[in-house]
């Protein structure tokens, strides 16, 4: 089974490592599409965009060099209760970074899953 999400940020983290100004990532999701836009509004990555190969599709981001860490995570449920303890465990602050969820209301961030009052599954992290 491949996780695409984890390909994509450990993709992600051995260009921004290597100072390289962008890099192409496939195969092309609406669930990466949209952990994308998370991290451009976060400021972490710049303007990407996806085009069609004749398959699966990829896309191609342009880095900023904001990137200390990024990873994927196996899909395990959380509860609201169990945030605190989800960000100690994986961000190096509190506040440094985000977590990214899918919950039943979409894909967002855990503080914005925390306002609204729902738990989700953990797909990654970045700061």
């Amino acid at each position: 089974m491949v996780n695409t999400v984890s390909d994509a940020c450990c993709a992600i983290k051995n260009a921004e490592r290597a100072r390289k100004n962008e890099v192409i990532i496939n195969p092309a999701s609406k669930i990466l599409q949209q952990i994308l836009r998370i991290f451009q509004k976060y400021a972490y990555i710049g303007e990407f965009e996806r085009y069609d190969d004749g398959r699966q599709g990829k896309f191609k981001i342009a880095l900023l060099g904001k990137i200390n860490e990024c990873s994927g995570l196996m899909r395990l449920n959380y509860k609201i209760s169990q945030f605190e303890m989800l960000e100690r465990k994986l961000l190096p602050a509190p506040g440094l970074g985000i977590i990214i969820l899918t919950t039943n209301q979409g894909i967002m961030t855990m503080n914005e899953a925390e306002e609204k009052q729902i738990g989700g599954h953990a797909l990654c992290y970045i700061y």
